[in-house]
């Protein structure tokens, strides 16, 4: 499920006025153990005061003359991913949530760190499903089509038991090393769980078919350690979008993974190795 900013956010903020004296934000700041303090005038935010700017600026003055532009108004319904980007794109460390123009809770860039520690999965360092969610979402938006590759190692609970679980571990790490640089850069790459991954791409069933047999070729042509002969099976799901309206993408993305997995397992029991897929109707957005 993608995580909104209003989730995450911290509410420990208070509202000052233009005029208020920067002494009474101070003594604010200190009673409440308050950090931050959006300006607001005419109900919309104008500046943010800070605990910094409170201790720079002299008592006599006012929030208007101590507030810094340094930071970014985002809506409360703004996914976390794309406040991440905000992060990366912009040269601020501040974030302050808002719902209806009114300044609800902020968002720093160690709190976001702390939060994405949990969707990065620690073994291969890719993202996890939610990130999939989010960028389907948002290539659906852009009019883009998509389709879905779902990526099982096979046997990998003998590998497990005959080489130990270390020794698995680490071909899960060069799995993901391998899909990472040789995907396609348009494509999205997450661990689904488990041995599994999932590509997500912005083409037609008929192209993603190609992106995954020579994801295929890379792994079979690779040398892992000990001698272990290291294959993988694919599925593919994918349709053609029919209007650039997006109404439920969630639902829709789970349904093509749910898809791709079951020819997924297909594939496992036949000797080619990829099965595809094709259900146009889950990607009918009337």
């Amino acid at each position: 499920m993608i995580k909104y900013v209003s989730e995450i956010m911290d509410e420990n903020l208070l509202q000052v006025e233009p005029l208020d004296c920067v002494s009474c934000i101070k003594n604010l700041a200190m009673d409440k153990r308050i950090n931050y303090f959006p300006v607001v005038e005419n109900n919309k935010t104008i500046g943010v005061v800070t605990y910094k700017e409170l201790i720079q600026a002299h008592p006599n003055r006012i929030a208007i003359d101590a507030m810094t532009q340094n930071y970014v108004n985002v809506n409360h319904e703004m996914s976390i991913w794309e406040v991440k980007s905000i992060f990366d794109d912009e040269q601020v460390d501040l974030l302050i949530v808002q719902n209806n123009l009114k300044p609800v809770g902020f968002v720093t860039r160690s709190l976001l760190d702390k939060e994405f520690g949990k969707h990065f999965d620690l073994l291969t360092g890719l993202p996890k499903t939610d990130f999939i969610l989010y960028k389907a979402y948002e290539l659906l938006k852009e009019g883009n089509e998509i389709s879905v590759i779902f990526i099982d190692i096979n046997n990998f609970g003998i590998i497990d038991k005959e080489y130990g679980h270390v020794f698995g571990d680490k071909i899960l790490r060069e799995i993901a090393d391998l899909l990472k640089k040789n995907r396609p850069e348009e494509t999205c790459l997450c661990r689904f769980g488990g041995d599994e991954f999932v590509v997500l791409t912005p083409f037609q069933v008929e192209v993603t078919k190609q992106v995954a047999e020579e994801l295929l070729d890379t792994i079979a042509a690779n040398t892992f350690g000990s001698g272990v002969n290291i294959s993988i099976s694919a599925g593919i799901s994918g349709g053609r979008r029919i209007s650039a309206r997006v109404t439920d993408s969630y639902s829709m993305v789970l349904n093509l993974i749910n898809i791709a997995s079951l020819a997924c397992s297909k594939a496992k029991m036949s000797t080619d190795k990829l099965c595809i897929e094709i259900n146009p109707g889950s990607m009918d957005i009337a």
